[in-house]
């Protein structure tokens, strides 16, 4: 009894070794054009990549509820099907136009705006344009009902249940820039056995990654690019982790993005 007692401690002692030298991989990505969740949970791809653990009709639902609430606040606040065919690279470009009329009682839906194509249709869609900028400047929490915003929550923490907290994982570096964001991410992660992997299309990522002696990634944005998503294996930035880190036993590692 006293030997297998002995071997049973030596096996523990062994698993628990075996388990403080697995590598986990933390894998930094940038959003701008590289990883688009809603069109991910709407055609399945999400889900599949997971190897039938995730429920694949669940996540089509879920980005359909997602696509329904945008399309239903772009369309009530933001005029989506008036403007949706008259893009404009900036809420400004049509300020020329635009007289300065108040707009606290003007009704857009009676206007009779038609295609701009002529000086009183460019006004007509500058006060849209202006009626947007004047709504962004409010934020959601002031121009959405308090049940509009309590469904808008659900719906988050149901995707975000359901991505393994992938959305409670965002960091926005608009204010703050992304070697700050990156550093805040080695704080949360950060430990003996963890390797980092920014994976982007911009100078600025590539930087920070730099900067912080992580791999990086550059992905092609254009058909027939080196690294495309989806596409992009694990075999190839394996190669980019063994460049930094070495080239440790594939067994020991485990992924987290």
């Amino acid at each position: 009894m006293a030997e297998s007692s002995i071997i049973s401690d030596q096996k523990v002692e062994a698993l628990a070794k075996k388990g403080m030298d697995r590598i986990k991989k933390v894998y930094v990505w940038d959003m701008d054009e590289t990883l688009i969740l809603l069109k991910s949970l709407l055609n399945g791809t999400y889900a599949q990549g997971f190897n039938g653990l995730k429920d694949v009709q669940k996540g089509i639902e879920i980005g359909k509820m997602w696509e329904k609430h945008i399309l239903q606040i772009c369309d009530d606040l933001f005029f989506y099907e008036q403007v949706e065919n008259y893009n404009k690279p900036f809420l400004d470009a049509m300020s020329q136009y635009d007289d300065g009329l108040d707009l606290s009682n003007y009704d857009f839906n009676q206007d009779g705006f038609s295609p701009p194509s002529d000086d009183v249709n460019k006004k007509k869609l500058a006060y849209r344009h202006r009626a947007i900028a004047n709504k962004y400047k409010q934020g959601l929490h002031n121009i959405l009902d308090q049940e509009m915003i309590n469904l808008w929550e659900e719906l988050y923490n149901l995707t975000d249940e359901y991505t393994d907290r992938w959305l409670s994982s965002v960091y926005s570096s608009w204010e703050v820039g992304k070697p700050q964001c990156f550093q805040w991410i080695k704080e949360r992660f950060n430990g003996p056995n963890v390797h980092f992997c920014v994976i982007g299309d911009g100078w600025e990522e590539c930087e920070g990654a730099q900067a912080m002696q992580w791999p990086f990634v550059k992905i092609g944005m254009h058909p027939g690019g080196d690294h495309r998503f989806p596409g992009l294996t694990l075999r190839t930035l394996g190669y980019y982790f063994a460049v930094v880190y070495g080239d440790p036993d594939a067994e020991n590692n485990e992924d987290e993005s």
